[in-house]
């Protein structure tokens, strides 16, 4: 079992039940130490649903140790684990302690905010690994990915778990005389190499070199041991110096193997390990090889190698100038420096020149008009100035969208890109049918399954803006970069309209039925405005809505949709500040409470109205809004041309976009109305 440093949250005390909550992980890296290879490594917990194991959690067997004493008997117990989950990179508790005489001290400590070092023991099924050499982060040792674990313990300790701590240490007794510990979970290393992905063997859960379990690996080294004949051993004094010339002359062996190759700074770490002279070898060549691929490979085995001819090379350079223009941020490397500084029409004439037009003699006026019109590749392609023009639009246009991310992507999901614009059907089935008693005779009866489904399509929106001939003769490129770059935003602000225009609307579903009704039971009237009741009554009508079969769903609201007029009352009710005066009035809409919802603030439902509120389920329990792009085209899309009716380049901005209320049941709407 390996240690790692937790975080006590100690505002989150609770008195009334001796709980506390605590940040047992967040999955960052560490330094460690294997005792089975014998090197350093880095080690990152990856912290999700799918690789983090919570049945421990679940079964309520976490405990709360004094100091990882798993050896300690019962007495070493503090408490236990009520809760535990994981969400969105950390894994949270919510630890509730004893109330035993004996640890009555080391709780009012904890109280008191004296006892706050805490960390929490875990093993570890499944490791992917990284080769320090095929790392691109510049860290010089292997990564170890831990896709599958197992969270064991949580303590209260004197001080938190070193983050160099070894691994597969023993907090109970020392290692074996093999230098292996004595027991310990299996685990399965799977190793990424350059052009092969390998599987180890299980780590044996114990080497006994006594005589106990064998071991695959032990079982292995006595099948090798066993057909070795008796020998009568030499003395130990000739033993020692045997022993001590050939490891002296491995070292000078793999010494100037690394120094012959330029590669002197691997032999101390070859000889320090133990490597064979054949191993040190191949660890040249590894390191040799990883060096030539960096360098670009020996060119008398590269293949057929793409070469970007000058024009291409000459419009990039071109392409970053402008864009570090517009934005001082954007990279600018040795191609885009030549070109800094240089007006739209001294751009433009570099450009003529590079293409064998002499510009020498034209007024501004023909400069602008022949670079406008200029095509290196021929008649039938786009012009080579607007079409540089062209990819600095969109650059800017995609990060004014990404700028002004609308909120309806924290509730809302996101559906599949549409393959065209022909009408979407989403078709909903009901739970399977319950299961019935079988008679004496054995006879089964059949079930049916209940069905629904909403139906609509991607549609179009678009503008066009224009960058005029007089606009580039006056080099007012800063007006056209905060119009494309508005139609980044705008784009982002119709996307938002659209998805909570389906909660505003209150438009009917395919059954003919407002979204939001009384007879679907999802709607709150005369005393539903925002507050701790009326929220509570939201939660009991989620929770009792049946599906297309009359199955039960045990819905939950998980967010809390408001708008700015109720902004200041949603966080109070969903604070994780909130202490109640009493245990009635715990509220679990808290934040890492059991029913806790994310408040969402958005304006736009002000101008519906300003006392409505929304309560929506995770879109992960059921269908609420989904939203959907064209395939090919996720957000705005831009397009140059050169202009026939206006003289200059114009560009058009595209978006194919679409959203759809699908169900009611995972919805809420309250009116705010007061009682």
């Amino acid at each position: 079992m390996q240690m790692r440093e937790a975080t006590l949250v100690p505002s989150t005390f609770n008195e009334a039940d001796n709980t506390i909550e605590v940040v047992w992980t967040t999955g960052s890296r560490r330094r460690a130490y294997d005792w089975w290879t014998e090197t350093m490594y880095e080690e990152e917990l990856v912290v999700s649903e799918e690789t983090v194991d919570m049945a421990r959690f679940e079964a309520g067997v976490v405990q709360v140790l004094d100091g990882h004493r798993t050896w300690g008997g019962v007495g070493s117990i503090l408490g236990v684990a009520q809760r535990g989950w994981v969400n969105a990179g950390e894994g949270r508790a919510i630890l509730r302690l004893s109330q035993r005489e004996d640890v009555a001290g080391i709780v009012a400590d904890i109280k008191a905010g004296i006892i706050r070092s805490i960390s929490f023991g875990y093993s570890v099924e499944r490791y992917e690994i990284t080769r320090a050499q095929d790392r691109t982060d510049g860290v010089n040792l292997p990564l170890y990915r831990a896709v599958r674990w197992t969270p064991q313990e949580i303590s209260f300790v004197t001080v938190p778990a070193d983050p160099n701590a070894s691994t597969r240490s023993q907090h109970t007794s020392q290692p074996q005389g093999n230098g292996q510990p004595p027991a310990g979970q299996p685990c399965q290393f799977i190793r990424a190499a350059a052009h092969i992905s390998t599987t180890e063997h299980s780590m044996p859960l114990e080497n006994d070199p006594q005589g106990g379990t064998t071991t695959p690996a032990t079982a292995n080294r006595q099948a090798a041991a066993a057909p070795a004949p008796a020998v009568v051993n030499p003395p130990a004094d000739d033993v020692a110096q045997r022993a001590a010339a050939e490891v002296a002359q491995r070292a000078a062996n793999i010494t100037e193997v690394c120094t012959r190759h330029g590669v002197a700074h691997l032999a101390a770490g070859l000889i320090r390990s133990g490597q064979s002279l054949d191993q040190a070898r191949s660890a040249v060549l590894q390191e040799l090889a990883v060096r030539d691929a960096a360098a670009g490979g020996h060119i008398n085995v590269r293949g057929v190698q793409t070469v970007r001819d000058e024009t291409e090379t000459r419009m990039r350079g071109m392409e970053e100038a402008l864009m570090h223009r517009v934005d001082a941020r954007s990279q600018l490397t040795d191609h885009g420096r030549q070109f800094r500084g240089m007006s739209l029409l001294e751009i433009g004439r570099d450009m003529l020149e590079a293409g064998g037009v002499n510009t020498r003699g034209m007024d501004r006026l023909q400069l602008a008009t022949r670079m406008l019109n200029f095509r290196s590749g021929g008649m039938h392609t786009s012009s080579d100035f607007s079409a540089v023009l062209s990819n600095v639009a969109s650059k800017r246009l995609r990060a004014g969208y990404e700028e002004n991310p609308g909120s309806y992507t924290r509730w809302a999901r996101r559906a599949p890109n549409a393959p065209d614009f022909k009408n979407i059907t989403v078709v909903q089935l009901s739970a399977m049918p319950d299961l019935l008693k079988v008679n004496e005779h054995g006879e089964f009866k059949y079930g049916s399954l209940s069905d629904g489904g909403e139906t609509y399509a991607v549609t179009t929106f678009g503008r066009i803006v224009s960058l005029s001939r007089q606009a580039i003769i006056n080099d007012d490129l800063r007006a056209f970069d905060r119009l494309v770059a508005g139609f980044g935003g705008a784009a982002a602000r119709l996307e938002n309209r659209t998805v909570y225009a389906q909660l505003t609307a209150n438009a009917a579903l395919a059954d003919g039925v407002a979204l939001f009704h009384t007879d679907r039971k999802n709607l709150g009237g005369a005393g539903s405005a925002l507050s701790f009741d009326a929220l509570s009554a939201a939660r009991k009508a989620m929770r009792l809505q049946k599906g297309l079969a009359g199955e039960e769903l045990n819905l939950a609201p998980a967010y809390l949709i408001v708008p700015a007029a109720l902004e200041q009352i949603a966080y109070q009710l969903t604070s994780s500040n909130y202490v109640p005066a009493t245990q009635a009035a715990v509220n679990e809409f808290r934040s890492g409470g059991r029913t806790s919802v994310d408040p969402i603030v958005e304006p736009i439902l002000d101008a519906a109205s300003a006392t409505a509120w929304y309560a929506a389920a995770s879109n992960s329990q059921v269908d609420t809004v989904e939203y959907c792009y064209l395939d090919g085209a996720e957000g705005p899309v831009i397009e140059s041309e050169m202009g026939f009716e206006t003289d200059g380049v114009s560009f058009k901005c595209r978006l194919d976009f679409a959203a759809k209320a699908l169900d009611f049941r995972g919805l809420y709407k309250a009116t705010g109305a007061a009682a």
